[in-house]
């Protein structure tokens, strides 16, 4: 439905989609005891009491869904109403049970599901004005430990996180360095290069190879910017890899992109903000993976945002360097962490390469474990591209947020 409520649509479609090993059905004796009827109503005037001057409410854990429904006829029809759960499996359930029949495709009364708390966290963050406006709070009915450990992390990051100051006028953006892993038969190296020109004004770039391949320097010259190659054999570590590069890197802002993603939409606005932003330590960007098509991105249980550290400072007090052989981290970042909401990556790696070359890279990062990780599905929740694009444009505030430090 074209004008329905973005987090009806995100719904809908994450809790169409079951996670492997996720039970369509109650296992009996598991469901949770019926709740009583005057402690819900003590739950509910407490929340409304609180919610009094408040333009939303964001409630933390559907539990029963009675206090949700509760809420949802109790509040004003002037104050939204979100209930977010990580706890799709419940959710569903209560749908196919008719309980959740104050959710529709449009107006202020809607649920968020998902397994990923940092989507949880992500799409308010994008769509609704956190602060005094808001009421967060945490439905109190019982419910899983770790359901309960994920709404009180999101209680904390809605609660604390707030919005990048804007940069003095004056202060001219620092020089950046674009940082680069490539292997000489990567696809469509020639169209990587031509989307970052203009986004650094250096390149440091390390080969898979033992010598830097002609093709490879021939590619990069559509940079249009000074490059530095350096051939060395992955050999399986990653982390190794990428500690050779940023070796190579001269000290200041360092931009690491690989080369099946490409800048999405305000990724190119953005950046300058950032490498103004004096103390800067890092930044998270949404990482939106194309698939089936490039009208698609994959969602749900982890799929999106897919935050990625791609911009960070190489300078002290921060020590950076890359840890484990595969599925690197970034470590030893000392200073201020932001999420630029409104500055997506592009990933195009499902489409840049068939199901043979994505399962020979798979069984690649599952020999560097030790162990077998990774499967291929061709089988995901995914919702349109111009979903998540328009989210990040009509973002209110400019959503570049400074994390707290429990991220």
């Amino acid at each position: 439905m074209a004008d329905a409520h973005p987090f009806f649509t995100f719904t809908s479609e994450i809790l169409s989609w079951r996670l492997g090993g996720q039970a369509a059905t109650p296992v009996p004796g598991t469901d949770a005891p019926s709740p009583d009827p005057g402690r819900t109503a003590v739950r509910v005037e407490r929340v409304v009491r609180a919610a009094r001057e408040r333009r939303h409410v964001l409630l933390l854990g559907l539990g029963t869904g009675d206090v949700a429904a509760a809420l949802a006829d109790a509040l004003p029809p002037a104050a939204s109403l979100t209930v977010l759960t990580p706890d799709t499996v419940a959710a569903a359930r209560l749908r196919d049970a008719g309980k959740l029949a104050w959710v529709g495709p449009d107006g202020n009364r809607q649920l968020l599901a998902d397994s990923s708390r940092q989507a949880l966290f992500c799409l308010p963050a994008m769509t609704a004005p956190l602060g005094p406006q808001t009421l967060v709070t945490v439905n109190p009915e019982p419910c899983p430990p770790e359901i309960r450990q994920s709404l009180v992390w999101l209680r904390r990051m809605l609660a604390e996180v707030v919005s990048l100051p804007k940069p003095d006028k004056a202060a001219a953006p620092a020089p950046v360095t674009l940082a680069v892993l490539a292997r000489p038969d990567e696809p469509a190296l020639a169209d990587f290069f031509a989307a970052c020109a203009g986004l650094a004004q250096r390149a440091v770039i390390a080969w898979d190879a033992r010598a830097v391949p002609a093709s490879g320097r021939d590619a990069a010259s559509r940079l249009g910017m000074p490059v530095r190659h350096l051939a060395r054999p992955l050999s399986g570590d990653f982390a190794a890899q990428r500690n050779t590069l940023l070796a190579a890197c001269p000290p200041g802002r360092i931009l690491s992109l690989d080369p099946d993603e490409r800048p999405g939409p305000g990724f190119r606005e953005t950046l300058p903000r950032l490498a103004a932003m004096p103390g800067l330590a890092g930044a998270y960007f949404p990482r939106l993976t194309l698939y089936p098509d490039p009208g698609h991105v994959k969602a749900g249980h982890g799929l999106w945002p897919d935050l990625q550290l791609r911009f960070f400072t190489k300078e002290p007090p921060s020590r950076p360097r890359y840890v484990r052989p595969v599925h690197e981290r970034l470590e030893g970042l000392a200073g201020p962490v932001v999420l630029a909401l409104d500055a997506p990556l592009l990933h195009l790696n499902r489409l840049l390469t068939d199901d043979a070359a994505v399962t020979a890279k798979l069984a690649a990062y599952d020999a560097a474990a030790g162990h077998h990780a990774h499967r291929l599905s061709r089988d995901y929740p995914a919702l349109p591209l111009e979903f998540f694009t328009a989210l990040a444009a009509n973002a209110p505030d400019d959503r570049v947020l400074l994390l707290p430090g429990l991220w």
